[in-house]
């Protein structure tokens, strides 16, 4: 009798316990899961956000004002203001504070690069006492007057041809005499047969460009004056900071590696310039070497030309703009890519004259 009520008693807490187990779990599983904290949002508006100068002739530069408004009922106080690339320069508005509800000038100002392509910048503001940064951007289409698309050469990831499609921004038709030194591979057009059109498929293979290393830029030419080279980067593994590995180790680079001479007379010489930038990533930026950018010459390998030094003009932001003369070898005509390496105390490194040379 003891036994058989020792047993109830047991059961019916075991019953309770699953009853309560069920229970919690139901309670659970109907439980909304807990949000995570907010994040704290800068209360500062950018207007506009972005700036967008649209199609721009390459190697101008274009101004831009944005108006920081505090949309707090707190004074904010601008801790920095940083821009994402040296082609960009701001208004100093580090340490202004914005009055509840004011507003604040930015000024800006964004040079674009002398080869065809999108361009981007950004001003990264941060706010003290928040976390994070609040962007001011600005885009821009360069463009020369014979537009390519894309920009570039596609050679990323194994692929080895692809096709650029050329237009006249104007409408005129043009000829392409050039693509990479060679004849163009037209696709679509016959140019002895069909007369010259406004817009032109080429193709490129890297087969073609090169059969060692490839080159940084690959050029088109064309018969107009006022678009005689378009340079195209080629984008590629072996074309990206691989391509000039000994460039941390002098402490500069040229941050356009290509300098456009267009068409030029056998033998005379053509006044070019070029711009090196100061680099040092394992300082942080900081000058360690202030010799870098000390200019003694210009060489040409081989027997493609001559480069003579006219001038080398530091200016701020860490650049030295390098003023040079070239000329063609004797005897050899048409469109050539030719290195021409810089040298500093620091080491020596290369820009290339994409040229086509006439008798």
């Amino acid at each position: 009798m003891l036994t058989t009520t020792v047993y109830k008693v047991a059961a019916a807490a075991i019953l309770v316990i699953s009853v309560m187990s069920v229970g919690l779990r139901s309670v659970l599983a109907a439980a909304p899961p807990s949000a995570p904290a907010a994040a704290v949002q800068t209360p500062l508006m950018v207007e506009p956000p972005v700036v967008d100068f649209g199609v721009v002739a390459p190697g101008t530069k274009h101004p831009a004002h944005f108006v920081l408004r505090n949309i707090s009922s707190s004074p904010l106080t601008i801790e920095r203001a940083q821009p994402s690339c040296k082609c960009t320069d701001i208004s100093d508005i580090a340490g202004k504070v914005i009055a509840p509800g004011g507003t604040l000038e930015l000024s800006a100002s964004l040079l674009v690069p002398k080869s065809p392509g999108e361009k981007d910048a950004k001003v990264m503001i941060t706010v003290a006492g928040y976390p994070g940064m609040v962007l001011a951007s600005m885009v821009a289409d360069v463009t020369q007057p014979v537009r390519a698309a894309p920009a570039f050469v596609d050679a990323l990831k194994d692929k080895q041809e692809g096709v650029v499609h050329l237009s006249s921004i104007d409408g005129k038709p043009f000829k392409v005499t050039g693509a990479g030194g060679r004849a163009p591979l037209f696709v679509g057009f016959d140019p002895a047969k069909d007369a010259a059109r406004a817009t032109y498929d080429i193709r490129w293979r890297l087969a073609d460009i090169s059969t060692g290393p490839l080159p940084q830029w690959w050029v088109i030419d064309t018969d107009r004056a006022d678009c005689a080279q378009i340079p195209l980067r080629i984008r590629h593994d072996s074309t990206g900071s691989r391509f000039d590995p000994e460039r941390s180790a002098r402490f500069w680079f040229p941050p356009e590696s290509i300098v456009l001479a267009g068409v030029v007379k056998a033998g005379t010489p053509v006044a070019l310039s070029t711009t090196i930038e100061h680099l040092n990533p394992a300082a942080q930026g900081r000058v360690t070497a202030p010799t870098w950018g000390d200019v003694s010459a210009l060489t040409v390998p081989g027997n493609q030309g001559t480069a003579r030094l006219i001038s080398a003009t530091k200016r701020s932001g860490d650049f030295v703009d390098v003023a040079f003369e070239f000329t063609p070898a004797a005897g050899r005509f048409g469109a050539f890519y030719v290195p021409v390496m810089i040298e500093t105390p620091t080491g020596k490194g290369p820009v290339f004259v994409a040229v086509t040379v006439t008798p």
